[in-house]
């Protein structure tokens, strides 16, 4: 028997030869195998959660129905094939594979089924089937900036396969970045995360990672996705685009939320071979139908700033997004026809795009209908001045703006009474609101903005509609009274505001009956046709010395066989003082984007005050123009033969 020396070398020998086996058979020790790829344990260790608005039904566009999945569902696909630009863009490859897209230029892109300017829901339907069976994927990336050797990020990207927003597009690739205080993995896994951005249109938001601002789920970041835009952020709610980083329009990201949580996968560091599973990653072409603009496909994440220079792009993140508040305020009302304007300014763009011709022949019809209506009255210039005289709707139109272009100072006074009229009656509001069973009913009669009470039931709030009365007994005041300069304006808004408790008696009947009339649903006809016949409650009050239920009876009489003419000169009237005030709101929404909503929502609100003695003015004059047309009819029935029984009361 050998020796103990013997046996030492015999054991030796053996595990050498089974090291050296193991190492030609590609058979590696056990502890190597389980050994996990740091890189892998990071990516999957800050994972995020993505949350997506739920959808109600299939192809509902209130929803979201895609989700981040992984991009093999176009790869080798029959369905998609991958096209050549010029000679009518011929098809090179039907099912493409990522060996097939190694190394393509811009010059190629991939086509899926349907048309991404008109989608209908054949990607959804598309998707479904496309993605049966498979669970959603993030792709991960760890990277670092060569000038940026002590800091690593950890690149999530998420391939969508539809872009259903403002500009529609085939494929969307969008994700967040963490950062860590680290130069290298192992270091990354002791320290944590230092910062995160998240991905939003060409730009993006970023925060700590300890932040309250950032939802976690654990150690793993939770992402809202914006529905049909899929930018990132941080919170449920609607988020204000006015720029190319923050998007041009509105993000929402509202629930009822969906919770994803993603496969992850990670990238490699590079790919230098077609046979690579990953080749795609080297195609610089287009991901989606080449279309003009904001609706062509997109390049892959290889092209992307964050993809090569990460540290670079997270440093151009802003640190906060506009988020709209809940609330029924006037900067509400701008900042929901600034989301709907772009929404249909993107729709007349696509449109146009899809059927020129027929979009042009639409706008045509819409100008000479407008032409026409224009044409049927007339814009002769009748001074307000004697009050009671006869008027036609353009003189109405013309005539309010004239008056108030002849004394702007004066009407700019009038419109700043407003303002402390409306901040009273939001305080009051604030404090009854809080009485039980009061908020439903100021909810109902403040959740709509105008500028009389004719728009406050449609779409006006009750303080508007309040400080709106106000001003138009000093308006009507002015006009009645024919006297000029600053003393005199002082004197109509103290005799306007005088007869405030009359004022507030026959608008406090009025709001009750059309509140009574509106909640029964069925007497809706009803409180409109009363919201048209109580227009000249304020100018009745002051001019003719009436009040409560009396001013709104005389009020009533004078619209009687006027109603339609007098729904729609105030509706016009009220249309283009609202459409001045929404335009100056959104020239400034736009040109000072840094502007906090706080600071823009006075500004919105001074010129709102500034121009509403427009609308004050032209209803006066209109019911100057009806007392004169009530006059007439009476005058011409007194000298008639018609028996005294048939003349028309007074």
């Amino acid at each position: 028997m050998p020796g103990r020396e013997g046996r030492r070398w015999v054991t030796v020998t053996t595990a050498f030869l089974i090291a050296a086996i193991a190492v030609l058979t590609g058979v590696a020790p056990a502890q190597a195998q389980d050994e996990p790829d740091p890189a892998q344990e990071l990516a999957e260790r800050y994972a995020p959660i993505i949350m997506i608005k739920s959808q109600e039904a299939d192809c509902d566009a209130d929803g979201e129905p895609y989700g981040p999945y992984p991009i093999d569902i176009v790869l080798d696909n029959p369905e998609v094939v991958l096209r050549q630009v010029g000679n009518g863009d011929p098809v090179v490859k039907v099912a493409p594979t990522a060996a097939d897209l190694f190394g393509l230029n811009e010059g190629f892109y991939v086509d899926f089924p349907g048309s991404a300017l008109n989608p209908q829901c054949i990607y959804e339907q598309d998707f479904d089937k496309y993605t049966d069976g498979l669970e959603p994927t993030v792709y991960a990336r760890v990277s670092q900036q060569d000038d940026e050797p002590d800091r690593l990020f950890v690149q999530y990207w998420f391939y969508w396969y539809f872009n259903d927003w403002n500009n529609k597009h085939e494929s969307d690739w969008e994700g967040i970045v963490l950062e860590f205080e680290a130069s290298s993995t192992q270091e990354a896994l002791q320290v944590g995360p230092n910062r995160v951005g998240y991905a939003q249109h060409e730009g993006g938001e970023a925060g700590r990672y300890d932040a309250t601002k950032l939802e976690r789920e654990g150690e793993r970041p939770v992402v809202y996705s914006s529905a049909g835009s899929h930018a990132s952020y941080f919170d449920s709610g609607i988020y204000l685009g006015r720029s190319a980083s923050e998007g041009f329009g509105c993000d929402d990201t509202t629930g009822p939320s969906t919770r994803l949580d993603p496969v992850v996968v990670l990238l490699p560091a590079e790919v230098t071979s077609a046979d690579d599973p990953f080749a795609w990653l080297e195609f610089d072409g287009r991901w989606g139908e080449r279309q003009s603009g904001p609706f062509n496909g997109p390049t892959g994440p290889s092209s992307k700033e964050r993809w090569a220079e990460p540290a670079d792009w997270f440093d151009e993140l802003r640190l906060s997004s506009v988020v709209i508040p809940a609330s029924d305020g006037a900067v509400d009302g701008v900042i929901g026809a600034f989301c709907g304007v772009v929404e249909a300014g993107s729709n007349l763009i696509i449109r146009f795009t899809v059927s020129p011709l027929v979009t042009v022949i639409g706008l045509a019809i819409v100008f000479f209908i407008a032409r026409a209506v224009v044409r049927r009255t007339e814009w002769s210039v009748v001074p307000a001045r004697p009050l009671v005289q006869r008027r036609r709707a353009g003189q109405i139109l013309r005539g309010a703006s004239a008056t108030h272009w002849r004394q702007p100072t004066t009407y700019i006074l009038f419109g700043l009474v407003c303002i402390p009229a409306g901040l009273i009656t939001g305080v009051l509001l604030a404090v009854v609101s809080w009485l039980p069973g009061v908020s439903p009913l100021i909810d109902f009669v403040g959740g709509t903005g105008g500028t009389s009470i004719f728009s406050a039931a449609l779409a006006g709030s009750l303080a508007n509609v309040l400080a709106f009365v106000l001003m138009s007994a000093v308006v009507t005041e002015h006009i009645e009274r024919g006297d000029d300069g600053w003393d005199a304006a002082k004197e109509s808004v103290r005799r306007g505001w005088r007869s405030w408790r009359a004022l507030l008696g026959a608008y406090a009947r009025s709001f009750a009956i059309v509140f009574v009339l509106l909640a029964s649903i069925i007497g809706i006809p009803w409180g409109i046709r009363q919201l048209v016949r109580y227009q000249f409650a304020s100018q009745v009050v002051v001019r003719e010395g009436r009040s409560g239920g009396d001013a709104l009876r005389r009020s009533s009489a004078l619209v009687i066989g006027r109603w339609w003419h007098t729904a729609a000169v105030v509706a016009v009237v009220q249309g283009v003082v609202a459409l001045v005030a929404l335009t100056v709101g959104l020239l400034l929404l736009v040109a000072v984007a840094g502007l906090p909503l706080w600071a823009f929502g006075l500004l919105n609100g001074l010129v709102y005050a500034l121009i509403l003695p427009l609308a004050a003015i032209a209803i006066t004059l209109l019911y100057g123009d009806a007392v004169a047309a009530e006059r007439d009819a009476v005058s011409a029935i007194e000298s008639s033969d018609e028996p005294t029984s048939e003349r028309i009361p007074t």
